[in-house]
């Protein structure tokens, strides 16, 4: 049996199994974390999932060191095949009802299985509920504390056709509540296949995001969001275009989705208009829909702007923003550097500069210690220093 025991919360399922997807690649520095805050939840009846995609570095010693001292850990190991496939093979290995999502470089707070296995039960016929999070940003800081804007299901079905509603992470499936052949990665969304599965998810079925950060989600230059920021954009737009002709034919057929390619005229023209034409469709919307399809607009605003400032392209980002007829929903000094975007493009670019550090100075000052945000930090510090030491054992190339 596995060495770690603890009393079981009452969390309307105390001894159910729940299976826990751990996709890991070259996740060597921050798997130990991600581990330990796994082995430490309140809820005992686990099984880790942990899948190594081909690393080259050491998670496949720090995952063999973890199953030989708990046998809840089943490791598999083989060569790299991509997230969505790995994502897929853990449904198919996961042995619960109840299925989570983690990532090997997040940390897990203690009750986190527990208070989403309560919601399960306060509500039977829910098929996926996230929670919120806390952020974790380079040297070990997390970000200020928010709230999440949607919660409710009808609300989160909404928003879920501009954007991925949850934090991947984060979410708990129950699998008998998911109509077969449902609960599944689409390979053709690389990079956005949380978005794509989420929707297919809420438009069918009950969903739920709980207001209690439950997981520490860590921000770091060697993350998807990163280092794939081209495929996960690309993804992005073509599958909220999808969505558009689906439930908005009004505003689909823009060719706003030329962005992907190239930055050109034409492409900013159709961006703005595809925000124009969602403008002219709120009012038309069921009153208990506007709030979230108001925050998907703005989301989907924020995120081509942010993509346009990405790449530098301030001139397109200025006349998006000014097509799009959003000067209001920005900063005054953002409207005023870009205003200067066409007679003094350098001094532009520079004042850009300084906002940006600004804005990170302020940042900085604002961020909570993570000894002061994750609970039982000490612990789970703890527990992943066993996995770090000594000789990895052998193990089966196929897992336990």
């Amino acid at each position: 049996m596995h060495r770690l025991f603890r009393p079981k919360l009452n969390c309307g399922f105390p001894e159910v199994l729940v299976s826990i997807l751990l996709p890991v690649f070259n996740a060597s520095r921050h798997l130990p974390l991600a581990l330990g805050s796994l082995q430490l939840q309140s809820h005992d009846e686990l099984e880790i999932i942990a899948i190594d995609d081909g690393s080259t570095d050491g998670s496949a010693g720090i995952l063999r060191r973890a199953a030989a001292s708990d046998t809840r850990i089943r490791v598999v190991e083989r060569e790299n095949r991509g997230l969505i496939h790995t994502l897929n093979e853990g449904l198919d290995l996961a042995r619960g009802d109840f299925i989570a999502r983690m990532d090997a470089d997040d940390i897990a707070y203690r009750e986190r299985i527990s208070t989403q296995l309560a919601a399960f039960a306060a509500e039977p016929g829910l098929a996926m509920c996230g929670t919120h999070f806390d952020t974790i940003v380079p040297r070990g800081a997390a970000l200020p504390q928010s709230k999440p804007d949607v919660t409710e299901s009808r609300e989160l079905r909404v928003l879920s056709r501009f954007c991925t509603i949850l934090r991947h992470p984060t979410v708990m499936f129950r699998r008998s509540a998911i109509p077969d052949g449902e609960l599944r990665y689409d390979p053709a969304y690389p990079c956005a296949e949380d978005f794509e599965l989420f929707n297919r998810i809420a438009e069918i079925c009950p969903v739920r995001q709980l207001e209690a950060p439950l997981l520490a989600y860590r921000l770091h230059p060697d993350s998807v969001s990163v280092t794939r920021a081209a495929t996960l954009r690309a993804t992005h737009v073509r599958f909220l275009e999808e969505n558009l002709a689906r439930h908005y034919p009004e505003a689909a057929g823009t060719g706003f989705t030329a962005l992907a390619a190239q930055v050109t005229p034409d492409a900013i023209s159709a961006a703005a208009d595809l925000l124009r034409r969602l403008d002219a469709l709120l009012p038309h919307q069921p009153p208990e829909d506007r709030r979230a399809f108001t925050i998907g607009q703005r989301v989907t605003l924020y995120f081509l702007y942010a993509w346009l400032v990405d790449l530098q392209e301030f001139s397109a980002a200025r006349h998006f923003v000014e097509a799009s007829g959003k000067q209001g929903m920005f900063r005054r000094s953002e409207r005023a550097v870009l205003g200067l975007v066409g007679s003094q493009p350098a001094l532009a670019r520079g004042l850009w500069s300084a906002l940006v550090a600004r804005g990170e100075i302020i940042g900085a000052l604002q961020n909570r210690k993570l000894t002061s945000v994750v609970p039982d930090i000490g612990a789970i510090e703890r527990q992943a220093a066993t996995l770090t030491m000594g000789a990895p054992p052998a193990v089966s190339s196929e897992g336990a």
